[in-house]
């Protein structure tokens, strides 16, 4: 056997990156992330310009390239060097280039961008440290290619099976006091200046609207300290709700562009609420003392982003597709519940299946 694997080095570095990218590109589609919080780098880089590249108008997201480069890297390792070198130095270029963007553009760091991208890098180093006189040496490894396909394959579904089998975390207690027996339950927590909670808003209205009295709707205040006009916007929607206008003032406070304290006088001007009652709601230690008790229901590690919601037994992460929204309420209608594996059992099962497939595809020694 040659001294240094670099073909093993190579296949190996490439089952990591499609992990990687497959577990990215789950939770780029995912209700709610499974393997990076969005609070985190990954939830910073995930908001990024870069994330996504438009095609024809539809925006696909970045990890589905590397699952596909990845794929085509392990492919490559078992046709030809050529194919292998051209791959891998594609791969480490790209990679280069992404953590460099990390670095500089974006100045945060996701743990699973970054996996891939070493990965990618180990993978060039390999595929350029093997010499054309070894690469036959090299090929006839311990494994047959079958085994490589089936492990290539166990790499891009574990992380893409996981959020769909796993155990949901649990309603918290405080939330789950706001439910109702006979009712589809929707909490939302919200901030009125967030960007993702303005996008999403839009999102969740709609998927409700075909529910109609079916549904329970709490929405909850979380003003965050990094928005200046949130707190405020919080104790406009508690007046306005005073005055029997909630929702029309929860819309205005998700569609208009001034939260300034003038803006939100405005605003109540055009609902038509009582101009002297809703100055005095506003001035009232009483609001604050509400939309600051709101906020307390959601803390961490229960808060890892906005707008966080709850439908029934499933929390939703973020802005989230109408078709996701729709499922889950689905769900809640028919009463399920959160049910699943716990990552106890998932872990060790994979690593068998792991073992189990090595061993299947282990060449038997010519001696």
């Amino acid at each position: 056997m040659p001294k240094f694997p670099g073909l093993l080095v190579l296949r190996v570095a490439a089952l990591v990156a499609i992990a990687a990218s497959a577990a990215l590109s789950s939770d780029y589609l995912a209700g709610a992330p499974s393997f990076c919080s969005p609070s985190s780098g990954c939830g910073v880089v995930r908001q990024s310009p870069f994330a996504y590249y438009d095609i024809a108008g539809h925006f696909v997201p970045l990890p589905f390239f590397g699952v596909l480069g990845f794929v085509g890297l392990l492919a490559a390792s078992l046709l030809s060097r050529r194919a292998t070198l051209l791959a891998a130095a594609v791969g480490g270029a790209a990679a280069l280039f992404l953590l460099a963007v990390q670095a500089f553009v974006i100045q945060h760091f996701c743990w699973l961008c970054v996996t891939t991208d070493l990965s990618a890098i180990v993978a060039a180093g390999a595929a350029f440290s093997i010499r054309r006189s070894m690469w036959a040496e090299h090929e006839r490894g311990r494994l047959r290619s079958g085994a490589w396909w089936a492990l290539g394959g166990l790499a891009l579904s574990a992380p893409i099976v996981w959020p769909q089998v796993k155990t949901a975390p649990p309603v918290p207690a405080n939330v789950l006091s706001l439910y109702r027996a006979d009712r589809i339950n929707v909490v939302e927590f919200a901030d009125f200046e967030c960007p993702a909670c303005r996008a999403f808003a839009g999102i969740l209205k709609d998927a409700l609207a075909s529910y109609g009295d079916r549904v329970h709707f709490v929405r909850l205040n979380k003003p965050l300290d990094m928005h200046a006009h949130a707190k405020g916007a919080a104790r406009a929607a508690v007046c306005g709700e005073a005055q029997q206008k909630a929702e029309p003032m929860a819309d205005a406070l998700f569609e208009t562009e001034d939260l300034s304290p003038p803006g939100l006088e405005l605003l109540a001007q055009r609902l038509g609420l009582d101009a002297h009652a809703f100055a005095a709601c506003m001035q009232d230690p009483a609001t604050a003392a509400r939309v600051d008790r709101e906020a307390s229901l959601l803390v961490p590690p229960e808060l890892e982003g906005l707008p966080t919601t709850y439908i029934g037994g499933k929390r939703l992460l973020g802005v989230q597709s109408p078709e996701t929204v729709a499922d889950a309420l689905a769900r809640a209608a028919r009463g399920e519940g959160s049910t699943g594996i716990s990552g106890y059992l998932y872990v060790p099962l994979l690593a068998l299946l792991t073992l189990l497939i090595v061993r299947v595809g282990r060449r038997r020694s010519s001696t």
